[in-house]
């Protein structure tokens, strides 16, 4: 349940052949090279940004990473808070990304959990501070009840409009369906789970317009009250809540943001599966001191390298193994990438509307609508672009 949003993807493979080409066309540069070539205009450059953990771990550690456009701002952190008595929100990952003209605002806000009973006397306790690992106290809510009532208060906005995602309901269904039956084979009975996806159109007092996207779990414990009846608990896990900000009527090029972006969203496996059993020990040691857990990290270091995390990012595989939590769906959902496929058969998405790609073996990306624009000979310089196939 504790898994945790912020994700991290895939690399094109660069080969040497390209390089060859490149000397090739270099050499030809002065009768092949277009005059004014203008970024924006003729082509998109794309980056693979990287959100590394400074904290919880002796060394840093790559987390997670995704694409945007290269010449965005973009600022990450992942902090540890051992002190948190809500247990999800220990270690927060957030991300904050603008684009050089200020006309796109992305923010990736950390997970969060609010909880709630309909049994007075606990959710006195609760409200109180009674409760050992109690949240935020609020009423239960579904995705888009929390856009509505919690995050566009937060951001100052107003809704205009906000609803559950009917196409990735299933999916939802499907996790929560898994974490009761597993649940209920550990003998815990009383715990079932309920999920929901949501996308929300907000409304900023400065005139811009704004797309939050949101999931959320709820776990409903049912036990005795205390004045005889059968009482329930609710802890509504929030795994995303990502906002994008844009002018006025840049709405299709926003979601063509929002779709590149999740698809390429992918999370360390090694930084995950510490995160996850440093969770599991607390849950089951929970009169133990909760740092002593953070050890988990020295095991977890010794098996991370840059060539174990870029290995996990190159390999074709599904959504599942690939730990994009559901990232995909959103992509997918939103419609606005195309595929390409590299020299080794290892296809990436990639923002729609160009129909031509180029990659580098540093994790960029440059899209052009002109066919015959060549990366290698246009932008001069020691440039090594190796082409995608559509």
């Amino acid at each position: 349940m504790y898994k945790f949003f912020i994700a991290a993807g895939f690399i094109s493979i660069l080969f040497s052949c390209n390089a060859q080409s490149s000397k090739k066309n270099k050499s030809n540069a002065s009768n092949d090279k277009t005059a004014n070539v203008e970024e924006g205009k003729d082509y998109i450059i794309l980056k693979r940004f990287r959100l590394e953990d400074k904290q919880g771990f002796s060394q840093p550690i790559e987390a997670s990473s995704f694409v945007l456009p290269a010449n965005w701002k973009v600022n990450g952190n992942v902090e540890w808070n051992g002190m948190n008595k809500c247990i999800p929100e220990i270690v927060q990952a957030s991300m904050q990304a603008t684009s050089p003209d200020g006309e796109y605002e992305l923010t990736v806000f950390p997970v969060t959990q609010f909880d709630w009973s309909d049994d007075p006397v606990y959710l006195d306790a609760m409200q109180r501070g009674f409760n050992m690992h109690s949240c935020n106290i609020a009423q239960p809510q579904d995705a888009a009840g929390y856009i509505r009532s919690a995050l566009a208060p937060y951001l100052k906005a107003q809704v205009k409009s906000a609803g559950i995602i009917t196409a990735l309901q299933q999916q939802m269904d499907a996790g929560a369906a898994k974490m009761t039956q597993q649940a209920r084979s550990a003998g815990n009975n009383a715990y079932s789970h309920s999920g929901s996806a949501a996308e929300g159109i907000l409304q900023f007092s400065d005139g811009k317009e704004g797309m939050a996207f949101c999931t959320l779990m709820q776990t409903i414990v049912t036990l005795p009250g205390t004045q005889g009846q059968m009482a329930h608990t609710f802890q509504c896990y929030v795994s995303m809540r990502v906002v994008l900000k844009y002018t006025n009527g840049n709405a299709v090029m926003a979601r063509k943001i929002m779709s590149t972006f999740f698809t390429s969203a992918r999370i360390n496996p090694q930084w995950l599966n510490a995160i996850q059993n440093m969770y599991i020990k607390i849950g089951q040691n929970a009169q133990d001191e909760t740092w002593k857990q953070i050890q988990i990290a020295h095991a977890a270091q010794q098996e991370i390298s840059n060539n174990i995390v870029r290995s996990w990012e190159a390999r074709n595989k599904t959504a599942a193994d690939n730990n994009t939590m559901g990232t995909d769906g959103f992509g997918q959902y939103l419609r606005g990438v195309e595929t390409y496929t590299d020299g080794s058969g290892n296809s990436v998405e990639l923002t729609s509307g160009y129909g031509n790609a180029w990659t580098k073996g540093d994790g960029s990306y440059l899209l052009t609508t002109h066919a015959a624009f060549d990366p290698n000979v246009e932008l001069g310089g020691t440039q090594s672009w190796e082409k995608l196939t559509h």
